[in-house]
């Protein structure tokens, strides 16, 4: 199964979250996916303009394991399995605080911690939808049994406790901030759960958002941003990049230069036994037969190198933990005619109208491929905990794209009246068709997302 969720990371990059989940049936599981790139013409983004180092330099790639799931209810229980392990490991640090012990139970804060935030999120989008007294109240109470249960470990002093303690204070104060706006600012259980954690804030010394902050609260973003990928570390997986097919490459180069070499040395032969050695026509045929050498090399190493990018892969990325090598994933990028286009792909695009299909607003097309095997037994070893899969957290800047884009601001004119009119100010957008081919066993989905942009970064996301 694969899973994808966009999102605007931020003004010009935006943000796939691709979820590559194994089937326990097998040992290993292949994923595919397949992304077609549809930009205007008029921004003048083509091979010539846009190589793949420019791709590939534009493109940001995390890969970590998918957070083990568990309810907020079930995870604010004594019983339940990551804060049993919690607890067993800060016992062991009680019995006697070894460099095992301690490593051992920061594994165990973050993981909890990392499970808390997914567990908080999930909740927070399933009552921000409904929006009833009965489950925001219960969503405060499982949040409060959380954090009780957690912070009835402290007088096991350990510095892992303390930033599990602050990051997860920050996930709830979000969220519940969230959905108190949501909700109007009328819940009473909402602000009871607030005014408690900013005073346990203050008396525990941590950092909080001021409003008439001197730095703009530069600081706390800075220090949730280091408590956020200290607490994720866990999950995130080590990856080796390298070009894909290097021999392959340089046979074809090789192939190349032996084709040219051949034009060249037929040619010198002919003229040497016609003219003889040291004539002047044997030294032009010569100068000329070098000339043409060069050029057939580079062609005939163009044309391979055309042909063969279609069909391989540009990097290969091996997943590793330790020796342990958990996956491989192979990704390759390359600009394609648009009727090269698979016909299901253009039916997914929808490119009909007149005013789309006319002439002066063509597409250039980019498609980007990615492969990923899983080896499911590797993937279970990495954790006491049930794990689904990996995340791959798939980012791209599109500030190439928004280069030779026009002004954002078209002024205009609007019709008040007979006798008024009124010169205002007209948004200029643009639109990118992003459809995504995902692949697994005999499943394929097809989604499309229309990306609306211009020169001050992205808009929106609209799901087509």
């Amino acid at each position: 199964m694969i899973s994808i969720q966009p999102k605007i990371h931020d003004q010009q990059t935006l943000e796939f979250k691709v979820g590559y989940i194994a089937s326990k049936g097998t040992a290993y599981n292949s994923f595919e996916m397949n992304t077609w790139i549809y930009i205007p013409e008029t921004l003048d983004v083509n091979r010539h303009t846009y190589p793949k180092e420019s791709f590939y330099r534009d493109v940001l790639s995390y890969v970590r394991l998918i957070t083990p799931d568990y309810p907020l209810s079930e995870l604010s229980s004594k019983s339940a399995l990551p804060f049993v392990r919690l607890s067993k490991a800060c016992e062991s640090v009680s019995n006697g605080l070894s460099p095992e012990s301690r490593e051992a139970l920061a594994s165990e804060v973050k993981m909890f911690a990392s499970i808390a935030k997914s567990s908080i999120r999930d909740a927070y989008r399933e009552v921000s939808k409904a929006r009833s007294a009965g489950q925001i109240d219960a969503f405060v109470s499982d949040i409060r049994h959380l954090l009780e249960n957690y912070r009835s470990l402290f007088p096991c002093v350990v510095e892992a406790l303390d930033y599990g303690d602050e990051f997860i204070s920050n996930v709830v104060e979000q969220h519940a901030y969230h959905l108190l706006k949501d909700c109007g600012g009328r819940t009473g259980s909402l602000q009871r759960l607030l005014a408690d954690e900013h005073a346990y804030r203050m008396n525990r010394g941590f950092l909080c958002v001021e409003v008439d902050s001197a730095d703009s609260n530069s600081q706390f973003l800075y220090h949730a941003g280091q408590l956020k990928k200290y607490i994720e570390s866990n999950l995130y997986l080590p990856t080796h990049k390298r070009r894909n097919a290097v021999f392959l490459e340089q046979a074809v180069f090789s192939l190349a230069a032996g084709l040219s070499m051949v034009f060249a040395t037929v040619i010198s032969f002919a003229f040497q036994q016609t003219y003889g050695n040291f004539t002047l026509p044997f030294f032009i045929a010569l100068v000329i037969s070098y000339m043409f050498k060069d050029r057939i090399k580079e062609l005939v190493r163009m044309y391979f190198s055309t042909r063969l990018s279609s069909r391989l892969f540009d990097y290969k990325i091996q997943i590793r933990v330790g020796n342990r090598q958990v996956g491989l994933c192979k990704e390759g990028f390359d600009f394609v005619q648009p009727d090269k286009v698979p016909r299901k792909v253009r039916l997914v695009r929808n490119r009909h109208r007149p005013l789309v299909v006319g002439k002066g607003v063509d597409e250039q097309v980019i498609q980007y491929r990615k492969r990923v095997h899983l080896n499911r037994k590797e993937v279970s070893r990495l954790s006491p905990y049930p794990l689904k899969g990996i995340n791959d957290i798939f980012r791209i800047n599109l500030s190439e794209f928004m280069r030779k884009m026009d002004n954002p601001e078209i002024p205009l004119f609007a019709r008040i009246d007979d006798s008024q009119f009124s010169q205002i100010c007209g948004e200029k957008v643009y639109y990118l068709n992003f459809v995504i081919q995902l692949k697994y066993d005999s499943e394929m989905h097809y989604h499309r997302y229309r990306i609306c942009l211009n020169r001050q970064g992205i808009k929106s996301i609209e799901i087509r």
